[in-house]
């Protein structure tokens, strides 16, 4: 009876609605992933990390690989499933050393340069309107993640200010890759694809690193697959739903998500600057959500 409720809820909620909700919850899983990947860092070298993940993907997705295997041997858009995939690797590996070798606030600041990249690569590639009010969320939304990470940045020339900002310009242009093959492609394809060839690539350079891991360590990187892969399927599900660049102004939520797992686990308490980035940023991610509210009240 319950799930028969929410799926008759689902079918009144607007699509735009529906791809803001789902981009809030796989953003949810990817900071928890992204938590235990620097927690992990320490000790796996950043390819072995990134092959099991990608493994833990395959398993997950073996029954659905099996059922439509006739559907995958057939991609409708060859070339912008390789450059999505060759953008994904990018992002991962880019990032994951970003997030090892930079003052994490550091590294989350150059992260929110995706959001400006999808604005960019979305209005040039996908026709996606900039309206002025969108323009003035995503800046609104950049605000608050400074005043939150407020990062330092004090060595300009590193070498890994550039890694995170390629690790960002990676993962925008996978974004608009998604938004763009989702139309035409079920939602397998872009799982499977992504996950078997981003784990072909990694291979070979995580076998001439490979270190075994311990107990504990396995069960971080199999949580690290499992959270990724069910963040992805909801996120590919989103871009199915609204615009590319509505979603990746939703993931500045992620900040916010970490802000609290900050507080609960680490016991780290945001000064009042933070505080008040953190309202600033929560007004940009609502504002998408009133607007598709205050539209679809309209047209009703």
């Amino acid at each position: 009876m319950l799930i028969k409720k929410l799926f008759a809820f689902q079918s009144t909620v607007p699509a735009p609605l529906k791809g803001i909700s789902l981009a809030l919850i796989s953003t949810a899983l990817f900071v928890l992933s992204g938590m235990l990947v620097r927690l992990l860092s320490a000790t796996i070298d950043t390819f072995e990390i990134l092959l099991f993940r990608q493994i833990v993907f395959i398993i997950v997705l073996l029954p659905a690989i099996k059922k439509n295997i006739e559907v995958l041997r057939k991609p409708k858009k060859i070339k912008l499933h390789t450059l999505r995939i060759f953008s994904a690797f990018v992002s991962l590996y880019f990032g994951f050393v970003t997030v090892s070798n930079l003052p994490f606030a550091d590294a989350q600041a150059l992260g929110f340069l995706q959001v400006l990249f999808v604005a960019l690569i979305s209005r040039t590639f996908l026709s996606e309107r900039m309206t002025p009010s969108r323009v003035l969320t995503i800046l609104i939304g950049f605000v608050g993640v400074m005043l939150i990470v407020q990062p330092e940045l004090d060595n300009i020339a590193s070498p890994f200010i550039l890694t995170g900002a390629i690790s960002a310009l990676g993962a925008a242009i996978a974004v608009v890759c998604v938004r763009k093959v989702a139309t035409t492609e079920p939602k397998i394809t872009l799982l499977a694809y992504q996950a078997l060839f981003v784990g072909f690539i990694t291979l070979a350079p995580a076998i001439y690193n490979w270190k075994w891991p311990t107990w504990s360590e396995l069960n971080l990187l199999i949580l690290v697959g499992l959270l990724s892969s069910v963040g992805q399927w909801i996120g590919v599900t989103a871009y199915k739903f609204t615009e590319a660049n509505i979603v990746a102004n939703v993931q500045y939520v992620s900040i916010l998500y970490s802000l609290v797992l900050g507080f609960f686990i680490f016991a780290e308490i945001p000064n009042d600057l933070a505080i008040i980035g953190a309202i600033v940023l929560l007004s940009s991610a609502l504002i998408p959500l009133l607007y598709t509210h205050i539209k679809a009240t309209a047209t009703n």
